[in-house]
């Protein structure tokens, strides 16, 4: 019977059981014989040995509640006991002894017992009445070869085909009566009756081909004896196979599929395991045992083939297991077969996400394209199927910036600018598609890199309209006034230049601008004829990369003694300046990572500096004829081409250094 046992859960799961009932047997039967009298009628010239009657009593129960012994009532002579033979096993009778000629006509009574298990013997009467044989039939006397007991002729199942179990001797002492044939009745495809070649009237009985115990365990054969006048003489033999161990268990399934969830409690049962073996007794009772490479967590019972688990299994840390079960018998040697068992562990939602960083950081131009991936923040669940799905999604920032849920791709929705922001902590969601589901926070950080996108802001002078007054007894190199910017970006993009573009004024070079502060000083001694208006075009430009912004602011400088006529100047200032652009400092820079531009005020000095490099590349040229030839005369190793360009690794930097100046020069 199969049991299903289903909960109420959603959806419903079950589990089975299988309930075999097996009903044993008790003795409440008692043997009884079909006949309770039989008669027959024997000839006096009968062969010993043959058997005369079988009385065998039915019991309907089984096993030993079956078994039935056969004997003599107390009545039955002794004479009798010794002329007749009974099995007490099989109710056979035989002829134990040759009936003497004085016995011829008389009648023997042989009152035969059937004892059962815990029961009353029961009673037959076999009648035998010895009739003289004027013309009988051929004598026929056994001579066994192989073990015999009792009449019952004992094989090994292992004996192959043509193994010799008795010889027969047919002899008829009336010479009318022959020829004799001998035969076997029913003849069984099992054995052979032949006549012997080396001795006359003999035969032999023969396996005819192999015997198995496990396909017909006794056999009995029938020999009979016949002559012309077809009068025969029958023996009955019983031929017992005796097994061995041939067989080898076999598994009901030798493949087996089982499934179990993880994390289950310990010492859950698994599966059962059946085999039988066709062997008998000892030889057929099967053991279990568990393979070599099965991890111990597994433990199966070596009797009644039990497989449970004594521990809780992790699918994260091993899905499946292939176990080998052995089914040894009982025989020497013992055999053996194997049955599979692939066990798969279940998924439960036992783990949550796990990002692969503890936190992320990004960092990204502040001109970065809206919907361009900034970054990929990777999750991953180490469980199955949905258990092991993850969904990405922004806690926080979401008007700022979204996120692929599914590959992790992190963008903006909407520009960036470093000046009002210059970095977002976000908090991004990883959430499994469990039920419940299991979900991880991780921190993101995206920082903002500055883009050169703010030109300078002229703080001082605020207006191009404004003017100061220089009294013309200022001293040279007197600090006159500044021009103050800011830039909002950070690094490279706000260090600030300052340079005069444009003058307009009695003697625009009276005055200078210094490049780092934007401090305006007297350059010469003011004279009678530099009394006047100067207006000085200043260039307020930062070191953005690639390309520098900048804003000009119009410097106005009143030199005079007084200010008597101040609207006038203004009237001056309100007109359009015509300041002429005369020179202009670098604006593109090709290292970004350059932070000090050299200007060289002096060509003489650029002079010096092209002879100076020309003089060490000569100096270096000479240095590398020398070596080479050298090396060429003495081949030593020590001359490599690596310590020859040791000396020329700083000139060669140096002279570069001094280009690259010399170019910014240029500019």
């Amino acid at each position: 019977m199969r049991l299903i046992a289903v909960d109420s859960g959603s959806p419903p799961l079950s589990g089975t059981a299988t309930v075999t009932v097996s009903v044993t047997d008790i003795n409440d039967n008692c043997p009884r014989f079909p006949e309770a009298e039989l008669s027959l009628s024997l000839y006096s010239n009968l062969s010993v040995g043959t058997e005369i009657a079988r009385l065998q009593a039915r019991d309907p129960d089984l096993g030993y509640n079956a078994r039935v012994l056969y004997s003599y009532g107390e009545r039955v002579p002794p004479a009798s006991r010794r002329l007749f033979s009974l099995d007490s096993a099989s109710g056979s009778v035989r002829l134990a002894a040759a009936i003497p000629a004085a016995a011829a006509a008389p009648l023997y009574r042989l009152t035969v017992l059937a004892t059962g298990t815990g029961c009353m013997p029961v009673t037959a009467t076999l009648r035998l009445r010895i009739v003289p044989a004027l013309a009988g039939p051929p004598a026929l006397s056994p001579r066994y070869i192989a073990l015999q007991a009792e009449g019952v002729v004992y094989l090994r199942e292992s004996e192959p085909a043509r193994t010799p179990i008795a010889f027969f001797t047919v002899s008829q002492p009336e010479a009318q009566l022959r020829p004799l044939r001998c035969y076997l009745e029913e003849a069984a495809a099992a054995f052979r009756l032949a006549p012997y070649p080396a001795l006359q009237d003999e035969y032999l009985l023969e396996t005819a081909q192999p015997l198995d115990y496990e396909l017909q365990p006794l056999y009995e054969v029938t020999v009979v004896a016949e002559n012309a006048k077809r009068l025969a003489t029958r023996t009955h033999i019983k031929i017992q196979l005796l097994d061995v161990n041939d067989n080898s268990p076999l598994f009901t399934n030798p493949l087996l599929n089982v499934t179990i969830e993880e994390n289950n409690p310990p010492n859950t049962f698994l599966i059962k395991m059946k085999a039988t073996d066709a062997d008998s007794g000892e030889m057929g009772t099967v053991t279990y045992l568990l393979g070599s490479q099965v991890p111990p967590t597994f433990i199966l019972d070596k009797f009644t083939g039990s497989l449970t688990v004594s521990t809780s299994l992790d699918r994260e840390e091993q899905e499946t297991y292939r176990l080998i079960i052995r089914a040894v018998d009982g025989g020497y040697p013992a055999r053996e077969s194997t049955a599979t068992v692939l066990l798969t562990v279940l998924d439960a939602n036992d783990n949550s996400p796990r990002f692969i960083n503890k936190d992320f950081s990004f960092f990204v131009p502040e001109d970065y394209p809206s919907f361009s991936e900034i970054g990929v923040i990777g999750a991953i669940d180490p469980d199955a199927g949905k258990n092991g799905w993850v969904a990405l999604s922004i806690l926080n920032g979401s008007g700022h910036f979204v996120i692929d849920t599914g590959k992790g791709n992190l963008m903006a929705n909407a520009p960036l600018d470093r000046e009002q922001q210059s970095s977002y902590v976000l908090w991004v969601q990883a959430m499994d598609g469990g039920e419940p589901a299991l979900s991880t926070v991780a921190k993101v950080t995206v920082l903002l890199i500055d883009v050169n996108d703010n030109p300078p802001l002229v703080l001082f002078p605020q207006s191009n309209l404004s003017f100061l007054l220089v009294l013309p007894s200022t001293v040279p190199g007197s600090s006159i006034t500044e021009v103050y910017a800011v830039d909002k970006d950070t690094g490279m993009n706000a260090v600030i230049a300052y340079s005069i573009i444009g003058h307009r004024g009695p003697r625009p070079e009276t005055f200078v601008i210094n490049a780092g502060t934007g401090n305006i000083t007297l350059h010469e001694t003011l004279l009678k004829n530099d009394h006047g208006l100067y207006r000085l075009l200043v260039k307020v430009s930062d070191h953005g990369y690639p390309e520098p912004l900048h804003s000009t602011v119009i410097v106005n400088l009143f030199v005079n003694e007084t200010l008597s006529n101040e609207s006038y100047i203004e009237n001056l200032l309100r007109k359009d300046p015509g300041i002429r652009i005369e020179e202009s400092t670098p604006e593109t820079r090709v290292d970004p990572f350059q932070t000090e531009l050299d200007v060289f005020p002096c060509e003489t000095v650029l002079i010096a500096l092209s002879a100076l490099c020309f003089g060490l590349f000569t100096l270096v040229f000479a240095l590398v004829c020398y070596i080479s030839v050298r090396k060429k005369r003495h081949r030593r190793k020590e001359y490599s081409v690596s310590e020859v360009e040791i000396p020329l690794k700083k000139p060669i930097a140096s002279y570069s250094l001094e280009k690259k100046s010399m170019d910014d020069f240029d500019l």
